[in-house]
């Protein structure tokens, strides 16, 4: 009898595993795609804003920007404090000014960039917008662990070599997504980019520095 019982609770493990093994491939296979799209932001950033961006949950593209500017800061601090230009609490501190900067503050540079492409005949929404401007910091977050891992390794002061590279690097991506808003617009495209470009940089040197 109680080996029938055993035998039962036995089936119906292996039952409830195959029920969730399909799930379990599915979340996979997504996060597989997600992550795809993020690389690919990279080196063909056109392929994303025409097509994978829209699958690609909006809490993703948010949290990619805002670790990026988060490491960022941290590195800016971590500097200063090297230099002895600030204390340990504020370079701790940094890494939260980083974490605003790289949520609101893209959040908000991506509107600015939302309200100059509508009179340009935008038809893309103000949320695919931040999700793409926050998307587009991927190869700041790359350069950023790379730094951080250089910092804290060899002792070097790597806030401008790394981070301000990475943000730099963000600017193709940036500027694939304002021409897909601007139908194709380049002059204006080049224009709000850049706009775009300065005013983080000019956020990270107000809030860092």
């Amino acid at each position: 009898m109680h080996r029938s019982e055993a035998n039962q609770e036995q089936d119906s493990g292996l039952q409830q595993q195959y029920l969730t093994a399909p799930a379990n491939i599915t979340q996979n296979r997504a996060f597989g795609t997600y992550l795809r799209s993020a690389l690919s932001m990279i080196l063909n950033p056109a392929q994303v804003v025409k097509g994978a961006l829209d699958r690609v949950p909006w809490p993703l593209c948010l949290s990619i920007s805002g670790l990026a500017f988060t490491l960022f800061f941290l590195q800016t601090g971590l500097d200063m404090h090297r230099v002895g230009t600030a204390s340990a609490g504020a370079a701790v501190g940094f890494t939260f000014l980083g974490t605003a900067l790289g949520t609101i503050g893209v959040a908000l540079v991506a509107a600015l960039a939302w309200a100059c492409s509508r009179p340009l005949g935008c038809e893309r929404s103000l949320e695919w917008t931040v999700r793409a401007f926050c998307l587009a910091y991927t190869p700041t977050l790359i350069f950023c662990v790379v730094g951080l891992v250089i910092n804290l390794a060899a002792g070097w002061n790597t806030a401008i070599a790394f981070g301000v590279t990475g943000v730099l690097w963000a600017l193709y991506p940036v500027i694939t997504i304002v021409r897909e808003m601007t139908a194709e617009k380049l002059a204006a495209s080049l224009l709000i980019s850049t706009v775009c470009g300065a005013l983080v940089l000019c956020g990270w040197a107000l809030l860092g520095i």
